[in-house]
């Protein structure tokens, strides 16, 4: 793959069931996640899709010669906080940076808008991930057991005050 056929742009209304479906296929495909994670990822990204801020909110598609190839998301908690959301990298994508990039363009975003703190909930097996907010200084502040998604996770809550 080259990096340099790779774009990163904003999100455009209507891009909704493309984050709702990829979401659905890729966690039930790979983590074998139920019904109920992808009926919570709809119902928030049609949220975002029908209102958002668009000063202080927004979703990037990343983009390989034209193709969807990832996304990452920045939804207003408050004033002075933002949550990280709807990260993810198509498979084949993977281990190249995109990660990086995608993380690097919200937390840039993040500073524009003057949030002071960002925050995000995952899940422990998604170790790459992890890896990446430790890298950009996200903490972990919150662990949980989570049986929602159709199987027995640990949740956990990563923050990074900016």
């Amino acid at each position: 793959m080259n990096n340099n056929l790779i774009t990163i742009r904003t999100y455009k209304q209507g891009e909704a069931e493309y984050i709702i479906n990829r979401h659905r296929e890729l966690y039930e495909s790979e983590y074998g996640f139920g019904s109920v994670f992808s009926d919570y990822v709809e119902k928030y990204v049609h949220k975002f899709d029908k209102h958002h801020d668009e000063n202080k909110e927004n979703i990037w598609i990343a983009e390989a010669d034209g193709k969807p190839v990832g996304m990452i998301a920045i939804v207003k908690a408050d004033e002075l906080t933002a949550q990280l959301r709807w990260f993810l990298i198509e498979p084949d994508m993977r281990g190249f940076g995109l990660g990086y990039k995608l993380v690097k363009t919200v937390i840039d975003f993040c500073r524009e808008k003057e949030y002071k703190h960002v925050f995000l909930l995952t899940i422990s097996i998604l170790e790459a991930a992890r890896s990446l907010y430790k890298r950009f200084g996200f903490e972990l502040t919150e662990s949980k057991a989570n049986d929602d998604w159709g199987r027995h996770l640990t949740e956990e809550r990563w923050d990074l005050d900016l």
